[in-house]
């Protein structure tokens, strides 16, 4: 197996596990009531203020919007289509390899 292919399992279970934590936590909140109130974990909720503002700053509009599309975007998702880069990574730069008999 290959180092890519380890990353995108990684990616993968990471993803599982932190929407996993997410649904238990919107449930553990949820009590005796009836809301469900699910809150997505965000590179916004993890990265510096700093940061943030340092993406505000970006001169071109559109890489601007780009930046602040992925701070914004759950992180589940991220990690998600992250896995899913490096199996299409794996796929295509893995040899084939062919028994001798």
């Amino acid at each position: 197996m290959s180092i890519s292919a380890l990353i995108g399992i990684s990616l993968l279970i990471l993803s599982i596990s932190l929407f996993v934590y997410q649904v238990m936590m919107a449930f553990m909140d949820m009590g005796v009531s009836d809301e469900f109130n699910f809150e997505n974990v965000t590179l916004a909720d993890l990265v510096d203020v700093s940061t943030i503002e340092r993406v505000e700053g970006i001169s071109s509009i559109y890489v601007q919007t780009v930046a602040e599309t992925l701070i914004e975007m759950p992180l589940a998702i991220l990690l998600f289509a992250g896995a899913i880069v490096f199996f299409f990574f794996h796929a295509f730069t893995n040899e084939r390899r062919v028994r001798k008999s």
